[in-house]
């Protein structure tokens, strides 16, 4: 159980932020915050490797499986994609446009682009543990995250100019 308790004060708050990130509401972020722990708790005698990369591993499941269920309610041609990510950087950016322009530049990132993205700037994750993740390298990470950084500023820039 201290095991646990522990799990739960050190990663709370990137756990948080990182379904937060995903998801855009605090509603149905403490819904799937409070299912990833409680996965956890039945779990925990399973951990291998990083704490941190295990609990956001749970993490992402639950949203994956939370957006899965979602989208049998969704009707229509609708994409689910709309639904997968919302982003409020209003704390983090003070001019609105360059904020608006980065909202707008994100949406032309691919979903694994946008992932490595909130599991390094979000939930605070290292390049090894996002690599653990995703099944991919430290390198392949690195580089990745180097690239994508890199699009989105030009992305931004060109916003910017008009």
């Amino acid at each position: 159980m201290q095991r646990f308790l522990k799990l739960y004060d050190q990663y709370f708050d990137d756990v948080y932020r990182y379904t937060y990130f995903k998801t855009g509401n605090s509603w149905d972020t403490e819904d799937l915050v409070s299912e990833t722990f409680r996965k956890a708790f039945e779990k925990a005698h399973t951990i291998k490797g990083s704490p941190k990369a295990w609990i956001m591993t749970i993490a992402r499941n639950t949203i994956n499986d939370w957006y899965r269920k979602k989208k049998e309610i969704v009707t229509g041609d609708e994409d689910l994609d709309k639904y997968a990510y919302s982003y409020s950087f209003e704390e983090i950016f003070e001019q609105k446009e360059e904020m608006n322009c980065l909202k707008r530049s994100l949406q032309d990132l691919t979903k694994e682009e946008l992932e490595i993205i909130n599991l390094k700037y979000f939930s605070g994750l290292k390049h090894k543990e996002i690599g653990a993740m995703l099944g991919k390298s430290v390198d392949a990470i690195k580089m990745k995250s180097l690239r994508i950084i890199k699009k989105l500023g030009e992305l931004v820039e060109k916003c910017m100019e008009g």
